[in-house]
C-alpha cells in the first residue's frame, strides 16, 4: 500500500514538472539548450481629455491696509474686511464657502534723499478665498466685494465641482488613443494586435485639470464686473502594452492542416 502511495506521488511530481517545462521552456538555441523566450509587446500611451462648461468658480480676493499706527491699519482692515464679508453673505453666499487664506502685516522703512527719516508705515493685507456656486453670479460678487473694500483680486479660478464623469470621459478617451496608435503601429509592421498584458494610467493617478487662470485689478467703483469662465478640462493619458500576435507563415499553415487531418 505505501508503494503505491509512493508511485501515484512520483507521477505527480514528474506530470507536475512536465507542465512548468511545457510553459517556461519555449525555444531552444542553436546547440539544442532551451531557453526562455520573451513576450512579443507593443506599448503605447494614450491620451484623453474631456471638458465641461464651469459650474464653480473660486476667487481670491483682499484688503490692503496702510497706516502709520499700526493699531490703525489692523483696524480699518478688520472694519473694510468685515464690511466685504457682509457684501458677500447679502448675495446668498455661504459663510462655509467664504475662507480666510492669509493675515499678514508688514513694515516699510520710509526713506528720503538723505536715508532713513524714521517714519514707518505698516502694511495689513488680508486675503481671503470665496466660492461661487452661481457662474452667472461671479460679476456681482466681484463688483460688490470690490464696492464694500475690497481692493485686490488675486485671481479667478472655474471649475466644475464633481470631476467623475469628466474623468471617465477623459479616460475612455485616453484607451481608445491607445488602441487607435498601437492597431496602427501593428499594421505598419505585418503583426496584429493582441490582448492586453500591462495597463497603467501614468498621470500618477490623477487626472490633470486645466482651469481658467486670470489676475485682475479692479476700481473698486460698483457694479457688475464681466467675466468670461471658458471651459474645464480634464485631461488623463494611460501606459498599454499589448501581446503581438504574428501572422502565420506558409509552413505553419501547413503544420496545422496536417495536425487537423
Amino acid at each position: 500500500m505505501l508503494n503505491r502511495a509512493r508511485l501515484t506521488l512520483a507521477i505527480a511530481i514528474l506530470a507536475l514538472a512536465a507542465v512548468i517545462g511545457s510553459v517556461a521552456v519555449v525555444g531552444a538555441d542553436s546547440d539544442g539548450n532551451s531557453y526562455l523566450e520573451p513576450p512579443r509587446t507593443l506599448s503605447v500611451n494614450g491620451d484623453g481629455a474631456a471638458s465641461a462648461a464651469p459650474d464653480i468658480v473660486d476667487i481670491q480676493l483682499g484688503v490692503e491696509t496702510i497706516d502709520e499706527d499700526p493699531k490703525a491699519a489692523i483696524d480699518d482692515n478688520t472694519a473694510s474686511m468685515t464690511s466685504v464679508i457682509e457684501a458677500l453673505t447679502e448675495l446668498d453666499i455661504a459663510e462655509d464657502d467664504i475662507q480666510t487664506r492669509s493675515f499678514n502685516m508688514w513694515v516699510e522703512q520710509i526713506y528720503d534723499e538723505d536715508g532713513p527719516t524714521g517714519r514707518f508705515l505698516y502694511h495689513v493685507v488680508n486675503q481671503i478665498s470665496v466660492r461661487v456656486r452661481d457662474i452667472d453670479q461671479t460679476g456681482d460678487v466681484l463688483g460688490a466685494a470690490l464696492a464694500a473694500g475690497a481692493n485686490t483680486v488675486r485671481g479667478i479660478s472655474f471649475g466644475v465641482e464633481d470631476t467623475q464623469a469628466l474623468e471617465e470621459a477623459a479616460r475612455d478617451a485616453a484607451v481608445d488613443n491607445a488602441i487607435a496608435k498601437a492597431e496602427q503601429l501593428a499594421e505598419r509592421l505585418g503583426v496584429a494586435v493582441g490582448s492586453p498584458r500591462h495597463i497603467a494610467e501614468i498621470t500618477g493617478g490623477f487626472p490633470e485639470a486645466v482651469r481658467v487662470e486670470r489676475a485682475m485689478a479692479f476700481d473698486s467703483g460698483g457694479g457688475s464686473v464681466p467675466v468670461s469662465p471658458g471651459d474645464f478640462t480634464v485631461r488623463v493619458s494611460v501606459n498599454i502594452t499589448f501581446d503581438i500576435e504574428l501572422p502565420y507563415e506558409d509552413g505553419d499553415m501547413e503544420d496545422d492542416d496536417s495536425e487537423e487531418s
